[in-house]
């Protein structure tokens, strides 16, 4: 028999056991209910109906007396009485109907009678009987009452008593029945657990210890059961588990043959990588035991034997430092021949720690050369501009030292004439010289820097006996001066030296913005002391700062100075005064500021041109100028100027070419005048410009020819249409120097076909001596100031432009009263 059928053959069982046990208990609870019923259909209701019937016996007995005269007991009763005693014996009858209904035993029936008859002869007596007697008779009816009462709670009690002995024997054979049903399913529960229990633990035995490798298990198989069946496919299973862990363990044998060679040769590998490594090696175990250890740990230490312990290593006095605990990750130690290594410490996972050991001497040698590089310069081995701030901000920090310190600004004059004349090289060398010279004159606690190009920086620490920052800078002015032998060449520069000597008013928690401040004042004081006419010192005033500060003003105020209109023109006439005529007019800017009333170009032309705005500027001027000139006579120029750093902008042609074009300006009518500095850079592009202006018609002037060094050299070059001699050489013709230079200049531009203009005429004598010179053409403030548009009518006025009026005029009617103690800008 299968295990499934076994199962539903026992539950089956188990089954049948329940519903015989069910079906008894349900028949015991039937008869049980039916007595309990009987109970109290029969004997409760019936005793409870009797004992209605006793007391309307009781309240007839009750009415009856007190309606009977007692003097007349003998009498009949009367006809009221007689129909009261109807209708309440009707009632009494009808409860004893009930009563003998509900009877459990004939003595109850009997009893339920005897009372019937006895009300039924009292109810048809129709008044006959005398009131005496009837009561008699119904007295009597009271013991009878109380007698049956007795007859039906004894029934009661017996049939109580039959429920009582009923329940028990129920009960009983409930529990006799319970004891059976389960001794049934033990013997269900044990018989089945014998049929199955027993293979199966035999498979599990056999299951576990194939498991456990061992494949000489008995296996017995007998029967056709399902246990069986497991049993054979676990004998198949040992079978063929063994045939496999044969195969396997031969495979296992070859393989472990094959990695035990490869293993050796893994750990000779293994030993020359270790032994080969550029680091030395060595590692612990988890009881700190020394268990690997290469060749190269052996040459920075000495040889180590493999077992010792961390800490007897620390005994050595190489290793004492290395091995402690409490040392970082890792770090750097220096060996007492001076080696650098480099110590890294790692824990490992399954306990353990390694070391790595690592020579860097020569990257650290390395990194110190490459952090003198970074502080210091190359060309002089003194600290650079880096190096120089940091000691600032240490200087700062310290507000006992700070108060002693001063910072010296240091610019060589004649440097760049040395680097000219006589090359880089000899200058290169000239400013090691210098570096040395700067180390001979101060004191041991100062620092000197070069900040770059040939500027230095000194920070100075004074004290009661030491040099002041002034007499410092006073010997340094006299030893720098004085000559330096340099490829058997005797060269001599100058220096100019700002100083910033009180530094109580730089508070600042910030030490890189102290250390800032102060060297910009110090820069400032260095442009004060180049102002003063170099080779010379000056101290850093409140007042520098100020005109810095008025300049940046400057500057925000002419990024909005185009858009609000505040540029306006004035124009300054060109006459001829042989002629006596106006040939044209240079244009002129002003700006009109807002607060500060009218500024001069010479105030914010250069701002302009270092901020970036000449580009704007200049195209407002050369647009205003063309349009407003569009206006004027056909034989008058109008003169605009060009700044040097017009000349980088790319579309500076386009410009011009687009400006005659909208404002209608004959090209010939236009005139740009440039300085000797548009052609200092970039030479061939400027020039290629120039033509192009020349190919327009339009005329090219040389602003303040004379001033440079070049100026003739740029004539043969490029064929200006006028060069303008400057005032500078105007100003004073009486030396004999200035009129030498005038005359040269009338007499090369004569020769070469140029014609000269005379600017910064201011009086009458200028004006004659030119004119014997042969200078035609001048412009002063001696014939007008510059003028706005609206007066330029009225000048014109003064002037015969067509010459007819040459005879009766007199050159001093060229002469306007507005005079001037300075020409225009």
């Amino acid at each position: 028999m299968s295990i499934k059928l076994k199962l539903l053959v026992g539950c089956l069982c188990l089954t049948f056991v329940t519903l015989i046990l069910g079906t008894f208990a349900q028949n015991s609870q039937k008869q049980i209910g039916t007595l309990a019923v009987q109970i109290y259909d029969d004997a409760l209701i019936a005793t409870n109906a009797l004992r209605s019937a006793q007391n309307a016996v009781y309240r007839l007995q009750s009415k009856l007396g007190r309606m009977a005269d007692p003097l007349q007991g003998g009498v009949a009763i009367d006809p009221a009485n007689v129909a009261l005693l109807k209708t309440e014996i009707v009632a009494i009858l009808s409860e004893l109907r009930l009563a003998k209904d509900g009877a459990l035993s004939a003595d109850g029936h009997g009893a339920v009678d005897l009372l019937r008859q006895r009300l039924s002869r009292l109810r048809f007596t129709d008044g006959a009987i005398s009131h005496r007697l009837l009561m008699r008779q119904i007295g009597a009816l009271d013991d009878e009452f109380s007698a049956a009462v007795r007859i039906f709670g004894a029934d009661a009690y017996r049939v109580r008593s039959t429920v009582t002995t009923m329940v028990r024997s129920s009960v009983n054979r409930t529990w006799l029945a319970m004891a059976l049903a389960g001794l049934v399913a033990l013997l269900i529960s044990v018989a089945l657990s014998r049929a199955i229990v027993p293979a199966l633990r035999s498979a599990m035995k056999v299951a576990k210890s194939i498991s456990e490798g061992k494949f000489d298990n008995d296996i017995r198989v007998s029967g056709r059961s399902e246990t069986a069946e497991l049993l054979n496919a676990l004998a198949v299973m040992q079978d063929s588990i063994s045939r496999h862990f044969g195969t396997i363990e031969t495979a296992a044998a070859s393989q472990a043959d094959l990695y035990d060679g490869q293993i050796a040769i893994q750990n000779v590998r293994f030993e020359a990588a270790l032994d080969n490594m550029t680091q030395g090696l060595c590692m612990f175990d988890a009881q700190q035991r020394l268990v690997v250890v290469n060749r190269h740990v052996k040459e920075l230490f000495g040889p180590l034997d493999l077992g010792l312990t961390m800490k007897d290593l620390t005994k050595f006095a190489p290793l004492g430092a290395i091995f402690e605990p409490k040392r970082d990750a890792f770090f750097t130690h220096e060996t007492e021949d001076g080696k650098m290594i480099a110590v890294s410490r790692q824990a490992i996972v399954a306990g353990g720690q390694l070391y790595t050991f690592e020579d860097v001497t020569d990257r650290h040698n390395a990194a110190l050369k490459l952090r003198h590089m970074a502080d210091h310069d190359a060309l002089t081995g003194l600290p650079n501009r880096t190096r120089l701030s940091e000691r600032l901000q240490e200087i700062l920090s310290d507000p006992e030292i700070a108060v002693r310190a001063a910072v010296l600004c240091l610019d060589l004059d004649g440097f760049k004439f040395v680097n000219d004349t006589l090359g880089h090289p000899v200058g290169d060398v000239l400013l090691q010289a210098v570096a040395s010279r700067l180390l001979d004159i101060v004191g041991p606690d100062d620092l000197v820097a070069r900040t770059g190009g040939d500027e230095f920086a000194i920070i100075h620490l004074s004290d009661d006996r030491g040099p002041t920052s002034e007499a410092l800078a006073k010997r340094l002015i006299t030893r720098l001066g004085e000559p330096f032998n340099i490829d058997h060449q005797r060269i001599t520069i100058g220096v100019s030296i700002g100083i910033v000597a009180d530094n109580t008013g730089n508070p600042s928690s910030d030490g890189i913005s102290a250390g800032n401040t102060l060297m910009k004042n110090a820069d400032l004081a260095l442009y004060g002391a180049k102002a003063k006419g170099r080779n010379t010192f000056c101290f850093f005033q409140r007042a520098m700062d100020e005109r810095i500060q008025a300049r940046r003003r400057t500057e925000l105020d002419l990024e909005t100075a185009l858009q609000n209109g505040e540029f306006e023109l004035c124009y300054q006439p060109f006459v001829n005064v042989a002629k006596q005529s106006i040939s044209g007019f240079e244009a002129l800017i002003r700006w009109r500021h807002p607060t500060r009333g009218m500024v001069s170009p010479a105030e914010f032309i250069t701002v302009a041109e270092e901020v970036g705005l000449i580009d704007a500027v200049g195209l407002f001027v050369l647009e205003t100028a063309c349009r407003e000139a569009a206006g004027w006579p056909s034989g008058i120029k109008v003169s605009v100027n060009l700044s040097p750093i017009q000349f980088r902008n790319p579309d500076l042609l386009k410009d011009v070419k687009r400006v005659l074009k909208e404002t209608k300006l004959p090209p010939r009518r236009l005139q740009l005048e440039i300085t000797e500095n548009v052609l200092l850079h970039d030479t061939e592009s400027v020039l290629a410009i120039l033509n192009s202006f020349r190919k327009l018609g339009i005329g090219i002037s040389m602003d303040d020819f004379g001033t440079g060094y070049s100026s003739l050299g740029y004539l043969t070059r490029f064929p200006f249409d006028k060069v303008k001699i400057d005032q500078s050489f105007v100003r004073d013709l009486a030396k004999r120097e200035n009129i030498a230079v005038v005359r040269a200049v009338l007499g090369l531009s004569k020769a070469m076909g140029i014609s000269a203009i005379a600017e910064g005429v201011e009086t009458t004598e200028q004006r004659d001596i030119l004119l014997e010179e042969g200078c035609d053409e001048m412009q002063g403030y001696l014939f007008s100031r510059p003028r706005p548009l609206a007066e330029l009518p009225q000048l014109l006025m003064r002037f015969d432009i067509s010459g007819k009026g040459a005879a009766s005029a007199a050159a001093s009617s060229l002469i306007f009263p507005e005079k001037s103690s300075s020409s225009a800008a």
